[in-house]
C-alpha cells in the first residue's frame, strides 16, 4: 500500500508559502493507517523502547497506537504549561523566536529507552528540543520516527539519534 496516497496537501497553510501535508486523511482510512503503524513499528521494534514519547500533538496520534502495538509505554511532550503537575521543561530556539516543551517529571525513569515520535520533521527545532527535555530526564534515547520528513530544512541536524521518516518529501 502506497500510503503517499492518504497524505492530502494545502498550499498556503498555515500562511502563505507554505505547503501542508494533512495526515488527517490518513488517519480517516483504517487500512492505510493500520499499515502505517505496522511500518513504523518494524522500524523501531529494534531499538527496544520502553516508551514512546510523542510531540503535541499529531504525535500523540502516531504515539499511542504504535506504542500500544509494541507493548511500551507512552508520554506526551506538550508545549508549556498543558500538563498537570510538576514538569521539566526546555526552552529551545525557532527560525523567529524560542518556544518550550514540557514534560511530567515522573514520565521517565532515568535509562529507559525512548523513542520519540511525531508526524513531520522539517527544521528539526521541536523534535531537538525534545530530545534535550528527555535527556535532561536521563532518558536512553534511542530513536527519532516520523511519517514524513520534508527534506532540504535541516532536520536531521538537530538530531544526533537514527531517524526514519517513512515519506521524504522536498520542502
Amino acid at each position: 500500500m502506497d500510503i503517499t496516497e492518504h497524505i492530502r496537501t494545502i498550499p498556503d497553510f498555515p500562511k502563505p508559502g507554505i505547503l501542508f501535508y494533512d495526515i488527517s486523511t490518513l488517519l480517516a482510512h483504517p487500512q492505510a493507517w493500520r499499515h502505517t503503524v505496522d511500518l513504523l513499528a518494524v522500524a523501531i521494534r529494534q531499538h527496544e523502547p520502553d516508551v514512546i514519547a510523542g510531540i503535541e500533538s499529531r504525535g500523540f496520534l502516531v504515539g499511542a497506537p504504535l506504542a500500544l502495538q509494541l507493548g511500551c509505554g507512552f508520554t506526551m511532550l506538550r508545549k508549556q504549561g498543558k500538563l498537570p503537575g510538576k514538569t521539566s521543561s526546555y526552552t529551545y530556539d525557532l527560525e523567529y523566536g524560542s518556544d518550550t516543551i514540557e514534560m511530567q517529571v515522573d514520565a521517565i525513569a532515568p535509562g529507559e529507552k525512548v523513542i520519540i515520535i511525531d508526524d513531520l520533521l522539517a527544521t528539526g527545532g521541536t523534535a531537538g528540543g525534545a530530545l534535550h527535555l528527555l535527556r535532561k530526564a536521563e532518558a536512553d534515547v534511542r530513536a527519532a520516527a516520523f511519517i514524513i520528513e520534508l527534506e532540504g530544512l535541516g532536520g536531521r541536524e538537530h538530531l544526533d539519534v537514527p531517524i526514519t521518516a517513512l515519506l521524504e518529501f522536498d520542502a
